[in-house]
């Protein structure tokens, strides 16, 4: 809109002075003139305001650095929860996660407290390591059972801090009525939880809400051992595609040679391009065999 805005007015002006200097009695001459006036105003309130400022559109990542910024954000997570963080570390990860899509909003907010937390010298993350027994843990925990589910999304941002022994609330968190609390329950539940947290994010890959799925399937990459193969070579079969490209993904940091079969099918009988791809990088991840895969192409092109 604003090009052709931009040409009419140059093309009306340009006849509006042709015409002045051949035919300035003329009607049209003055229509004309009014004509190039009117854009005139349109083109500059434009370049002012932005009226026709064209939408933002945002370029394309490949799964495959989509799947390389989620482990650099994991990463850098874990270092800032840590009680002696490498900072230099978590600020190299968050900045190349930028390089790669600088509107990445809590990549750049944490780049930003660990600068700042870098230039201050802090020596650890949190100023202490909280026991279980701890009256603040247990104030925290007490809000579990608010019931303003705000209240208790919000304490799941305040038990991420406590790490490791924050699990057990966080699963309970996962039973939670409220779909939004189970969503961030399983986020955190990647950050922190360890080993434990694999047979409660199974459990949350079956719940009935499309999106807890789909944080549960990525909190899942991040977790993943051998136990928990079998229930994502099941979520492949998922209704939702990004549980499914989530679970490929996961078994592909899974490092176990019983996803390879599940995923070369999932490439060969998947319609949505995204999680191909995402099943391919998995492929990719587990050293799978160039040629089995592109067979599995073939089938899918028949």
């Amino acid at each position: 809109m604003r090009r052709l805005i931009t040409i009419l007015f140059l093309l009306s002006l340009l006849a509006a002075l042709a015409l002045a200097l051949f035919a300035p009695g003329q009607r049209l001459t003055s229509q004309l003139q009014a004509v190039s006036l009117g854009l005139l105003v349109i083109f500059v309130a434009d370049r002012l305001l932005g009226i026709f400022k064209p939408p933002f559109r945002r370029a394309r990542i490949p799964s495959s650095q989509v799947a390389e910024m989620e482990k650099l954000y994991f990463r850098a997570m874990r270092e800032m929860i840590n009680d002696q963080p490498n900072l230099a570390q978590a600020i190299n990860d968050l900045q190349r996660i930028l390089s790669i899509d600088p509107r990445y909003k809590n990549a750049r907010h944490y780049l930003k407290r660990a600068l700042i937390l870098q230039s201050e010298g802090t020596p650890t993350a949190p100023p202490f390591t909280p026991s279980r027994s701890s009256a603040e843990f247990l104030s925290i925990q007490e809000q579990l059972i608010d019931p303003d589910p705000d209240v208790r999304k919000s304490v799941v941002m305040e038990l991420i801090q406590y790490g490791e022994i924050a699990t057990d609330p966080l699963i309970a968190l996962l039973m939670d009525e409220d779909a939004d609390v189970r969503v961030h329950a399983a986020t955190a539940l990647g950050w922190v939880g360890g080993r434990h947290a694999v047979q409660p994010l199974l459990v949350a890959l079956q719940d009935e809400n499309a999106y807890v799925r789909r944080y549960a399937a990525r909190a899942m990459c991040w977790v993943v051992d051998e136990t928990a193969v079998q229930g994502l070579i099941e979520a492949l079969k998922d209704e939702d595609s990004y549980v499914r490209q989530y679970a490929a993904r996961a078994l592909g940091w899974s490092q176990d040679s019983r996803a390879v079969r599940p995923l070369l099918e999932l490439v060969a009988l998947e319609e949505n391009a995204d999680v191909r791809d995402y099943a391919l990088t998995a492929l990719d991840d587990l050293g799978e065999r160039p040629a089995r895969i592109e067979r599995a192409l073939e089938v899918t092109e028949e």
